[in-house]
Order: structure tokens, then C-alpha cells, then sequence
């Protein structure tokens, strides 16, 4: 399941996940699509993050393995 299924129906996104999901549909009034693609840039935000962690531990990257 990911990142975006595993939250409350009921429950909003962050401020900044919002403004850059309204910013990147500008010319889209619907405030459900917004909200939609709000969860889907933190679940890329997050998954970006894991990736990054996961470097440091990758012996072949100078991690700790």
C-alpha cells in the first residue's frame, strides 16, 4: 500500500504540499484534484527521502552496508 492509501480519508495534506500541488495545477479549480496530487508529491517527497537514506547505507556508495 502506499504512502498516499495509508492516510485518513478525512485528513489534508500539508500547507506546502498543497500550495506546490496548486502551483503545479494552476489552471485546475478543482480542489479534490489538488488535494489528490498533494498526497501523491508527499509520497514522492518520502520515497526520495528512503532513496537517500538508502545511499548511505550502500557499501558500493562509501556506506556503512
Amino acid at each position: 500500500m502506499s504512502r498516499a492509501e495509508e492516510r485518513v480519508p478525512t485528513e489534508e495534506p500539508p500547507g506546502w504540499a498543497i500550495e506546490r500541488a496548486g502551483s503545479e495545477l494552476y489552471d485546475i479549480q478543482d480542489r479534490t484534484a489538488i488535494v489528490e496530487r498533494a498526497w501523491q508529491i508527499v509520497g514522492e517527497v518520502a520515497d526520495l527521502e528512503d532513496e537517500r537514506h538508502d545511499e548511505y547505507d550502500d557499501p558500493d556508495r562509501g556506506g556503512e552496508g
